[in-house]
Order: structure tokens, then C-alpha cells, then sequence
């Protein structure tokens, strides 16, 4: 594969990535230009608190990989030690690959952490009498359909 060829196989697989954040409804993404080269960082542009970094080679060298992903992250990310590796499986085609993210371990168990926490651990005053006057509304329309 020439020199052309891949690099368009990588800005294909950016995209995607790109593309598949915004379907997941995590906002805004797009593919950075000059990847990661520039003043801004990592492969992909978004609002998730993470540096992404996308590799889409048939052969990856994984710890080189990583440490290119946390070295970007430490120069261009606010959050320094939040980078996220995304890495295409080459067994699969590039219309419905298989992709996975490789994250630090401590953010891992930050985010497990964070989806066990309830959204609201003590309702207000104000949300606590709307709470209230719900249960009574329920219960009379519960009493006039029996």
C-alpha cells in the first residue's frame, strides 16, 4: 500500500469515528486537520473530555501507539492524563468494522464510578414537593379509573 493510499485509509477511518460520535449523541465531532500535527491535538475533534487518537493499520504497534496517544495528550489536551487509543480490527471491512477503545485503567474505573453515582442524591425542596404532588396526582387518577 502506498504512502497515499494509507494515509486516506486513515483520514477514511477518522471519519468514521467522527461520524459515530455524533450518531451516538455525544455531541458535536469531526476529523482535525493535519491529525494531531498542529497546535491541536489527536486525530479527532469533539467535546468528550478524552484525547482520541486512530489507528487503522493491519500491523499496530501497541505500545507505541499508546505512548503516541498519551504525548498528545500531554501537550494539547486540558484533561492531561485523559487519552483514549482507538484501533480498527483489519479482520473486518471498513464499512462495519470492529473498533475498540483502549483507555488508561483509573479512567476506566472513574467512569464505571461515575454511571454507578445517582443523578441526583438528594432531591431539593423544590423538586421534593413536585415528587409529592405527582404520587397524589397518580393516586387520584388511580381512584377515578377504578
Amino acid at each position: 500500500m502506498n504512502p497515499k493510499s494509507s494515509q486516506a485509509k486513515g483520514k477514511r477511518f477518522e471519519k468514521f469515528i467522527a461520524n459515530e460520535i455524533e450518531l451516538s449523541g455525544l455531541g458535536s465531532a469531526r476529523r482535525e486537520i493535519g491529525s494531531g500535527s498542529g497546535k491541536k491535538k489527536g486525530d479527532i475533534y469533539c467535546n468528550l473530555p478524552f484525547l482520541i487518537e486512530a489507528k487503522n493499520q493491519k500491523k499496530i504497534q501497541l505500545w507505541q501507539a499508546i505512548d503516541q496517544a498519551k504525548s498528545q495528550a500531554e501537550k494539547g489536551n486540558e484533561n492531561k492524563d485523559k487519552w483514549c487509543l482507538i484501533i480498527r480490527d483489519p479482520r473486518t471491512s471498513e464499512e462495519s468494522p470492529s473498533c475498540y477503545a483502549i483507555i488508561d485503567m483509573w479512567q476506566f474505573f472513574q467512569l464505571l464510578k461515575k454511571d454507578s453515582e445517582p443523578l441526583i442524591k438528594e432531591p431539593d425542596r423544590q423538586l421534593k414537593w413536585k415528587i409529592q404532588r405527582f404520587i397524589e396526582y397518580g393516586k387520584s387518577i388511580i381512584k377515578e379509573l377504578q
